[in-house]
């Protein structure tokens, strides 16, 4: 005969043939899940934890106690001081008795070989759980999922008019936690006083609700992984607002900002300033840490200083700056402090940046690209030198009357592959310097380009990023950003696809010079017009 609670029993028939830890409270949710599971024949342990706050706890536990008896159920039970350690640890009572709970809801798990965590949540649940996270402001309304690790909630969808009537059906008993009645908690509040109301007014408001967090975690789960997709090289500043949210959410969490509104709206802000921004946050350690924020992206820790591996003048020497450094610059000799704010290295930082000096005069900096004194040396990052190759080309480029851009294809040190555009005079737009320098490279080293680096003046095309992606590259190298055509953010970034191949990305080296090339070109071209 089918059991007409089948509501109720159907959510558990995946259970039948894995053990389960119930979350038992003594409560009417837990104890009928726990009766639904031993009559789907589940094999369940129950875990009950004593959070020592109400004089009715010893009460619910001796409940436990004697219910996990009669139905010969195993039991787990532990009691904890929870308003002590959350003085303690300057947590809040809530969160406390959150955390302390599943830590031993695991725990007990573990103890018995156990993978499945059970709670009895509800919709109604679920309903004021919307409600509290919409009033508190929360940017993800999501709701509680049905999944969160070991963590599983299959009464989520189920009404407690149908739990307390299976409960009726079998004679059984169950508590009623008292302080369910004090409207002074929010939860309690809006159960007692704010939703009958709600409910006179819209009956389905629970469905609609639980519906509501379905599709706001399924959007969620969606703006996420684009989120996880964003690359090391991607301008936060070029990305949309929701996911802007969640990478800078990522960054307080983990260094441990206090998460509010206001924080998240001002660092947000922050990322469009031209200028180094300082911002004085609340942290979880009860102090204000400072975040600073530059070029589009949050700086946590120092920047790490570079010392030299060459060898130097022994009337150099390596040391961190002093009063009265100054450092020959294009312009005249500088304080070093101005050459350190024209490189927006923040205020906290400079004392940490190796340097060789011969007394006074600054010769050398360690920065990221480094810098030298005007004379001495080129102000060189990674692929400094490869890109001067490239921007060769580029000129050439230019002399034969094509836009500006060159490439170069490198195995080690050695150029295997050199090309410029050459579209106009093959009269075909496919004959970008890319495409040029790897079929010359190809021709030379194989098919597959695995060991070899490409270095190209302007940020690749679509199709030129399909070609470095087919000749399976090990890094792309670029100068000035493509703003109309760009394929590794200009415009859209395709390699948060995935293709078969990843490769290393270096952006904006040389940026200036090649960037400079291309709107004097079209500058000119753009005379020639009107003209």
């Amino acid at each position: 005969m089918t059991s007409p609670f089948q509501t109720l029993l159907h959510p558990l028939e995946r259970y039948q043939t894995t053990p389960v830890l119930l979350a038992l409270s003594g409560g009417g949710d837990s104890v009928s899940l726990l009766r639904a599971l031993l009559e789907r024949g589940v094999k369940v342990v129950a875990g009950h934890f004593d959070h020592s706050l109400r004089p009715e706890s010893a009460r619910d536990a001796q409940f436990v106690d004697e219910l996990c008896g009669g139905l010969r159920v195993p039991l787990e039970r532990e009691r904890t001081d929870v308003a002590s350690i959350a003085g303690a640890k300057g947590w809040g009572l809530e969160d406390a008795a959150r955390r302390l709970r599943y830590g031993f809801l695991t725990r007990a798990a573990k103890k018995h070989h156990i993978h499945t965590i059970l709670t009895a949540h509800t919709l109604e649940d679920q309903t004021e759980t919307v409600l509290m996270q919409l009033l508190r402001g929360t940017s993800k309304a999501v709701g509680m999922p049905t999944k969160r690790g070991p963590l599983e909630r299959p009464w989520l969808g189920v009404a407690r008019a149908e739990i307390r009537n299976y409960l009726s059906s079998l004679g059984q008993s169950w508590l009623e936690d008292v302080s369910n009645a004090d409207s002074r908690f929010t939860r309690n509040w809006l159960r007692l006083e704010i939703l009958p109301q709600l409910r006179e007014r819209y009956p389905r408001l629970d469905e609609a609700l639980s519906r509501y967090a379905t599709y706001a975690r399924e959007d969620n789960d969606f703006l996420e992984g684009l989120r996880g997709a964003v690359t090391p090289y991607t301008d936060w500043r070029r990305e949309p607002a929701p996911i802007q949210r969640r990478l800078i959410v990522d960054v307080l969490e983990n260094a441990g900002f206090s998460l509010s509104s206001e924080a998240l709206e001002r660092v947000q802000s922050a990322l469009y300033s031209p200028a180094v921004r300082h911002l004085s946050l609340s942290h979880t350690s009860s102090q204000y840490k400072t975040l600073t924020v530059q070029s589009g992206k949050l700086q946590l820790e120092p920047l790490k200083s570079k010392k030299p591996v060459f060898e130097y003048p022994s009337s150099w020497t390596l040391r961190h700056r002093e009063a009265g450094d100054v450092m020959a610059q294009e312009g005249g000799t500088r304080k070093l402090s101005d050459v350190l704010i024209d490189h927006k290295i923040p205020r906290e930082w400079r004392d940490e940046i190796w340097l060789l000096a011969e007394r006074k005069q600054v010769k050398w900096l360690g920065l990221e690209p480094v810098l030298w004194a005007k004379g001495l040396g080129e102000n060189q990052t990674f692929y400094w030198k490869e890109m001067g190759f490239a921007l060769k080309e580029a000129h050439q480029a230019l002399r034969e009357g094509e836009v500006p851009v060159g490439a170069v294809v490198l195995r080690g040190t050695d150029i295997v592959g050199r090309g410029h555009n050459r579209s106009k005079a093959a009269g075909d737009m496919t004959r970008h310097a890319e495409l040029e320098a790897l079929r010359e490279a190809s021709l030379k080293v194989g098919p597959y380009l695995t060991k070899c680096t490409l270095v190209v003046t302007l940020e690749p095309c679509p199709m030129c990023l399909g070609a470095a992606l087919e000749a399976r590259v090990a890094r792309v190298v670029y100068g000035a950003p493509n703003p109309k055509l760009g394929a590794l953010g200009g415009v859209a970034d395709l390699l948060r696809h995935r293709w078969g191949h990843a490769f290393e990305v270096i952006p904006g080296v040389r940026a200036g010079e090649a960037g400079k090339l291309l709107e004097g070109f079209f500058k000119s071209l753009r005379e020639n017009i009107n003209g």
